[in-house]
């Protein structure tokens, strides 16, 4: 019968992690690549020194360093599957001891808890380790205590403080177990142990109340989130140059921002903006404030930088660093080196390049753009995108989009993305007298796109001219007998909105007044 109940267990396992492979690489992997991309395991003796200032040493010096590999492709979800595998057996172990074949379900239901936390996104896999490594203790205890004696008590209290140590909360996991082998007087004199080692733990590591009991733990459940996955795809798939993976009516705010950001490097901004739900000027910018998620603080760079402002990307990148849950991302200091190497500040880039060169993920990366020794494909876009940097030092808010996009055409007229997202900003905020002023003063006859010709004819109705006579601004007579017959329903009845929707819903000019209206009520 035993050998039954293990071969059933056995199968279950072989199959579950089967299935858990599959869900994380196919559901859920940005997830992971998400993990790896705000941690970071460098190779020094400084770093691994540094693990012995919190508890759990050895949970989380294997979970940073199996964390690092997860921004490989499917070895992410291998490792996620097999910790969860190794930790169904763990248990399985343990509770067969005392429930027999009963097991089968506690044990699966372990796995099951342990993987609902680990869709969480900032739940550490040390913390997984921990769950696993307070197990082991028990396991470990059980096979040098075959036959008792009076090292019994010594044991279990050594291992209670090692469980601590090595493990964080499963030193809880231990105690609990041990229960079943010894008395319950010992047991609690062990409870009373580790409960006296983590307020220790919580003035020596100088760690909260909320953390000493429970570290490396984040969180007690949680459940797969299907939608923050979505929206995490575009981020990582943005941050892995896959840009073809782009919708053109994405829902959320950051996958609009990165649609947006796509379609301006394809120069299709203006083609799509009207398109999609624009989240009114945040899916062209996303603000950086206190109340701003630290993902959306980290993607917020990314639009300065392919702009060439670096002042404000650095600013965006260093904040999301600081308040992202590790204060710390390989993401992160990849950018912030790329920053400096396009400042032409070596020294700053070298600091961040030395950290990236003692990883084993990202050391080719760093060490192909260490200055003196940059590859001819870096150099060549270095030089690109040194041609955009603004030229004029002002002071200037972090929210003053519009003086920040006119430095950078003024550096290089020829910087066609801060072209379109300064006119397509003017465009969201409506402000057409400054849409006029910045295409009449940056377009150079780049006003082909049908949305700019739109709004250029509302700003010449408004000075009384119909029939704009600017160089600069070429407006195709079709689109002139468009606004006559939009103007002329629009001017009729307030209630032909549903009819201006079916036939111009598409529009400028339907934008314009729709928002208006609903902005006056």
């Amino acid at each position: 019968m035993k050998n039954k109940t293990t071969t059933i267990y056995s199968t279950i396992l072989i199959l579950g992690g089967i299935l858990l492979f599959l869900f994380f690489f196919y559901l859920y992997p940005y997830h992971l690549y998400h993990r790896e991309q705000t941690s970071i395991f460098i190779l020094s003796g400084t770093t691994l020194t540094d693990y012995l200032s919190k508890p759990a040493v050895l949970s989380c010096l294997i979970g940073d360093f199996l964390t690092q590999f997860f921004y490989y492709q499917g070895i992410g979800p291998l490792i996620i599957s097999a910790l969860l595998v190794a930790l169904g057996t763990i248990y399985y172990l343990l509770l067969n001891r005392i429930l027999h074949w009963w097991a089968l379900v506690p044990a699966t239901l372990l796995t099951l808890w342990e993987f609902g936390k680990l869709c969480s996104l900032y739940y550490p896999i040390s913390a997984t380790i921990s769950f696993m490594g307070g197990g082991l203790m028990v396991l470990l205890f059980i096979r040098a205590n075959l036959h008792p004696n009076k090292a019994t008590i010594p044991l279990a209290t050594l291992c209670i403080a090692a469980s601590y140590w090595l493990f964080g909360f499963g030193v809880w996991v231990t105690s609990f177990f041990i229960f079943f082998y010894l008395s319950r007087l010992i047991f609690l004199f062990l409870l009373v142990e580790a409960i006296c080692i983590s307020i220790a733990a919580k003035y020596l590591y100088i760690i909260p109340w909320s953390e000493a009991f429970v570290y490396p733990s984040t969180t007690l459940f949680d459940k797969p989130n299907l939608g923050r996955e979505r929206i995490l795809k575009y981020d990582c798939e943005y941050y892995f140059n896959r840009l073809q993976n782009n919708e053109v009516a994405p829902h959320g705010m950051l996958p609009t921002y990165y649609a947006n950001l796509i379609d301006a490097k394809q120069q299709n901004l203006p083609l799509n903006l009207l398109e999609r739900i624009q989240y009114g000027i945040n899916g062209l910018f996303i603000p950086v404030a206190s109340t701003s998620s630290p993902q959306s603080i980290y993607a917020a760079n990314e639009v300065w930088f392919e702009l060439g402002d670096m002042t404000l990307a650095e600013h965006a990148t260093i904040l999301g660093m600081i308040f992202s849950p590790n204060n710390k991302g390989s993401r992160a200091l990849k950018r912030l080196a790329e920053i400096n190497l396009i400042n032409q500040d070596d020294e700053a880039a070298k600091k961040y390049l030395r950290m990236l060169q003692k990883t084993i993920v990202h050391k080719d990366w760093a060490t192909e753009r260490m200055p003196g020794k940059q590859s001819e494909k870096v150099k060549k876009w270095l030089i690109m995108k040194r041609n955009f940097l603004s030229r004029n030092d002002t002071i200037r808010s972090s929210s003053d989009v519009q003086t920040s996009l006119c430095n950078l055409l003024d550096a290089n007229s020829n910087n066609l993305l801060a072209l379109d997202y300064l006119l397509c900003y003017d465009l969201l905020i409506k402000d057409i007298g400054s849409f006029a002023n910045h295409i009449e003063k940056y377009a150079n006859g780049y006003s082909n796109h049908r949305l700019y010709q739109e709004a250029y004819l509302i700003y010449a109705a408004n000075q009384g001219d119909y029939f704009p006579k600017n160089e600069k601004i070429l407006i195709a007579p079709e689109v002139v007998n468009d606004f006559y017959r939009y103007t002329e329903l629009y001017q009729q009845d307030d209630d032909n909105a549903e009819l201006l929707k079916q036939k111009f819903g598409k529009t400028y000019w339907f934008y314009y007044h729709f928002a208006e209206r609903n902005k006056s009520k």
